[in-house]
């Protein structure tokens, strides 16, 4: 990386730029400029001692502001949020500060107080003012702080009034044609450094910390667009927050006028259950997947039976194969589908586990072990939950010696059922779809689609994970009270990423893609006319040109309109 000056002409005079170069896979390129003025103004400045040029990241939090206001976030925020604990300061915004600055990068309320005073946003959005870390502090501690809130021991973004910021916003995005044929939902889990609680429960950590206490979180979306979260007690089951969640759901299509009867729910295996089903299909129609153990006898058909019927999200090709099933009380159209590269990964991580446990096993044979349970206890530990039912499990007693004494002693005997195993392979690759509409409603092609759209839950999670996008984590709250309220601003942010990618979804941009091309508009702080600061717009790359035209963030510069 370098940096060098180069001039440009604009409308006949020519304007200084330090350019910042940088190796690229496609060789040297012009990565960033910054505005330094003509040779007249620069000269002046160096000539007259003032603060020095400062440089502020621009097009991320003016994009995030434009969404927040074609979304109807803030003025949902404004009309349903609680009022009058932020002495004169726009609710709307102190909440919305939360957000951004999350899409930013995770912040303890210290940090996004220095963060807010060394930000644009206060020029973008002047309504959130230029408070003092002390104060800013002090409105985070009451939105976030122990039980602090219109009552005690309930934050101010209660279940009920986030239920009806997201009915707002839902509203504003189907007045904006965005089409809810498919409505995706899926859970996952989050672990926190916290104290315990209702929320917090030891349960099966997502991300494989099982030495921390985790909160749960539903997640229903509108296609790409996450409208509705639910966080629950870690260890409750995901068929019994589903439950909870579309109940919720409903009541807010039926108030909202919305047609159910011509929507598909897409949930995944493990909501499966006859109470679901029949609830789902009282208001709209259902897609869903059968577990390994459901589908056993349909996963023998032959793959010289299938034919392709799509693509899945990778572009890669889905075969299938169209029958029936008989379960949760009724008869059900099925597709079964084939993907050549998962039954590869399939194979492999069944190879590793088996070698794993095998081996494993063999090691621990060499030394009997004197506890009965404890020995259990480790093999229940070392073979994956999904694989249990392909190996045979017993303990073989045998005599040790323990200081001069004879004392009972166990070893390990495990070896893979050769029938599971070829069930268990006759599985790689497949999953069984079952939909209640026939093929006339709808084909085999939209059923595949229907159904691979919900890896976008899945997507949405992974960046809700990811601390360089929207991270949950860490949780800097401490309190129940407080955990519904963080975790739904977080996914507020998310929504205004995933608003952006909708408005520009003929640039066909990745999240990625997204966010680094709004990092890269930037803006400088200049002395202006009568030596008062204004800020100018650095210069741009096409692809961010691009951006800030189609998302008019002109409007959010001080005097350029």
């Amino acid at each position: 990386m370098s940096w060098a000056f180069e001039y440009h002409a604009h409308g006949g005079r020519r304007y200084l730029y330090a350019v910042e170069k940088r190796r690229t896979p496609k060789g040297p390129r012009n990565t960033r400029y910054v505005y330094l003025g003509t040779a007249e103004s620069l000269l002046k400045r160096l000539a007259t001692p003032g603060k020095p040029l400062k440089s502020f990241e621009f097009g991320k939090l003016g994009a995030l502001v434009h969404a927040a206001q074609e979304t109807g976030l803030l003025e949902a925020l404004r009309r349903h949020a609680p009022r009058g604990y932020f002495d004169g300061y726009s609710v709307e915004n102190v909440l919305f500060l939360q957000t951004a600055a999350r899409v930013e990068k995770p912040m303890s309320r210290e940090a996004m107080a220095a963060w807010l005073s060394d930000s644009v946003l206060p020029s973008i959005l002047p309504a959130t003012g230029h408070p003092s870390s002390r104060t800013l502090r002090r409105y985070l501690k009451r939105l976030y702080g122990a039980g602090e809130g219109p009552k005690r021991g309930e934050g101010l973004l209660s279940r009920a009034v986030i239920h009806r910021i997201e009915a707002q916003v839902f509203q504003t995005l189907l007045q904006k044609g965005i089409n809810p044929r498919w409505m995706l939902f899926d859970t996952t889990n989050f672990f926190a450094d916290h104290q315990g609680g209702r929320l917090m429960r030891r349960a099966h950590s997502k991300q494989k910390r099982y030495d921390k206490l985790h909160a749960g979180l539903g997640l229903v979306t509108l296609g790409d667009l996450p409208v509705l979260s639910e966080v629950y007690p870690a260890n409750e089951g995901d068929a019994k927050v589903f439950a909870r969640v579309f109940d919720s759901l409903v009541k807010r299509l039926v108030d909202l006028e919305v047609a159910t009867d011509r929507l598909i729910m897409v949930f995944d295996r493990g909501i499966n259950s006859k109470d679901n089903f029949e609830k789902v299909r009282e208001a709209m129609h259902v897609i869903a997947a059968l577990n390994r153990q459901q589908a056993q006898r349909l996963f023998r058909t032959p793959l010289e039976e299938f034919e392709e019927m799509g693509k899945d999200s990778e572009g890669k090709t889905v075969k299938g194969f169209p029958t029936r099933w008989s379960g949760f009380g009724r008869d059900w159209r099925v597709l079964i589908t084939y993907r050549k590269t998962r039954a590869e990964h399939e194979d492999r991580t069944w190879s590793e586990i088996r070698a794993r446990v095998l081996s494993q096993v063999e090691v621990w044979r060499k030394h009997p072990a004197t506890k009965e349970q404890a020995l259990w206890a480790k093999l229940t530990r070392l073979i994956p939950r999904p694989f249990q039912a392909e190996f045979e499990v017993r303990l073989e007693t045998v005599k040790v010696q323990r200081k001069g004494m004879e004392v009972p002693g166990y070893l390990p005997v495990v070896r893979v059922l050769p029938e599971a195993e070829v069930r268990l392979k006759s599985s790689f690759g497949k999953t069984a779809i079952i939909t209640d509409l026939e093929t006339r409603d709808l084909p085999d092609g939209k059923l595949v689609e229907g159904f691979v759209a919900r890896a976008k839950v899945e997507e949405d999670f992974k960046w809700l994970k990811d601390r360089h996008v929207v991270s949950v984590k860490p949780f800097w709250v401490w309190h129940d009270a407080t955990v519904a309220g963080h975790t739904f601003l977080c996914v507020m942010g998310l929504l205004l990423l995933r608003y952006l990618q909708w408005e520009l979804r003929d640039l066909d941009l990745s999240m990625w893609e997204l966010v680094e091309g709004l990092e890269k508009i930037r803006v400088v702080l200049v002395r202006g006319k009568e030596g008062k600061p204004e800020l100018v717009l650095e210069r741009m790359s096409r692809e961010g040109a691009q951006l800030f035209t189609r998302l008019n963030l002109g409007r959010f510069i001080p005097g350029s309109g």
